[in-house]
C-alpha cells in the first residue's frame, strides 16, 4: 500500500462534498507517483493532480493559494 492515499471522493456527503488538499500532500502524491522530487507544485504538478483526481472520480479540480479544492458532485435520493 503506498504510503500517501489521494483522499476518496467516496467519503464526501451532500452535507460536505469537498475537501482542501495542501501543496505538500499534493507534492508528496505527485513524488510518489513519479518517482521525482519535485520541491514546487509546478503546473505540470498541478496538470498531473487534476487528471488523476478526475481519473478517480472526482469532478473539479482547483488550484487556490497554498492548496487544491477537490469536489464532488452527490446527488440527494429518497428513501421513502
Amino acid at each position: 500500500m503506498p504510503k500517501f492515499q489521494f483522499p476518496d471522493p467516496d467519503d464526501r456527503s451532500i452535507n460536505n462534498p469537498s475537501t482542501i488538499v495542501d501543496s505538500e500532500r499534493v507534492l508528496n502524491l505527485y513524488n510518489q507517483e513519479n518517482n521525482d522530487d519535485r520541491e514546487r507544485v509546478t503546473d505540470n504538478v498541478k496538470n498531473w493532480f487534476k487528471d488523476e483526481a478526475k481519473k478517480i472520480g472526482w469532478n473539479d479540480a482547483d488550484f487556490h493559494g497554498n492548496g487544491c479544492v477537490l469536489s464532488v458532485n452527490i446527488q440527494k435520493t429518497d428513501n421513502k
